[in-house]
């Protein structure tokens, strides 16, 4: 049976309409979830956790190849779904994915379908959570498009810069609208995370806040944006000691230039 097929009869099984709340959008194509399994790849030695299982059609098939799945689950309405359906080797957690502890886990990668409201507080919760070193995660594509973006591109900004910072993020492939159920008004896109090791002790306070009012007033210039919370000469000497003009604005800095600017500046 189509999986489309089978959600509609589950989502009438169990009254599991789909809430606008929580932004739920279930992935329904087959070679979508076989493509998406591949790249996580996931070994049978090895524990996996999960934002967002819904009706487990990722979960399972994940699951086939892991030791096992930890999924994390907001709506409680799955609870009964999951009494009736769930193989031994899937946990499901009832909770909300944003304020549980990713680290209480010996699970060193997620992957996960993301809802778009939750998408910006969760990545960077992922990117704070040491112990989470590959994601693989579902996005739409507007959001994708701001975390892949380059210097200079209208949709970088500090969440670029900051995943850049905690992430090498590789595209996978974009899914079409009608892939999912219900069928939302945008494309969404798989990334594929991998956390860095390359570099060295920075002052992330620092750093993220020279970045955060770097973005604040996307077109003034670097100096004029940040020069309320620095001393102007120790300001301009850092911007120019790193390589860069006087004149040149924060959206057009790579990550290690604006690393260069905050250790001078520290």
């Amino acid at each position: 049976m189509e999986i489309s097929k089978q959600i509609r009869l589950l989502i009438k099984k169990y009254s599991l309409y789909p809430s606008k709340r929580l932004g739920q959008s279930f992935l329904i194509d087959r070679s979508a979830i076989f493509y998406i399994r591949d790249a996580i790849n996931p070994v049978n030695d090895r524990i996996y956790l999960e934002i967002g299982p819904g009706f487990l059609f990722i979960t399972n098939s994940v699951a086939e190849r892991a030791k096992k799945i930890i999924a994390i689950e907001k709506d409680k309405r799955f609870e009964p779904y999951y009494e009736d359906t769930r193989p031994e080797n899937i946990e499901i957690v009832i909770q909300d994915a944003l304020k549980v502890d990713f680290s209480q886990w010996d699970v060193e990668e997620l992957f996960g379908n993301i809802p778009f409201n939750i998408s910006s507080p969760l990545i960077v919760k992922i990117a704070k959570t040491k112990t989470i070193n590959r994601a693989v995660l579902l996005f739409q594509k507007e959001f994708a498009k701001r975390l892949l973006a380059g210097p200079g591109n209208k949709d970088y900004g500090s969440i670029t810069i900051f995943t850049d910072f905690f992430f090498k993020k590789q595209f996978l492939k974009t899914f079409p609208p009608h892939f999912f159920y219900p069928m939302p008004l945008v494309s969404s896109t798989l990334i594929n995370f991998v956390r860095r090791t390359d570099i060295q002790s920075v002052n992330e306070d620092l750093l993220f806040r020279i970045v955060k009012g770097a973005f604040s007033k996307r077109r003034k210039t670097l100096f004029n944006t940040l020069k309320k919370d620095f001393d102007g000469d120790i300001l301009k000497n850092a911007i120019i000691d790193a390589g860069l003009p006087i004149e040149i604005r924060g959206e057009n800095l790579s990550l290690e230039e604006f690393i260069r600017v905050s250790e001078n500046l520290y």
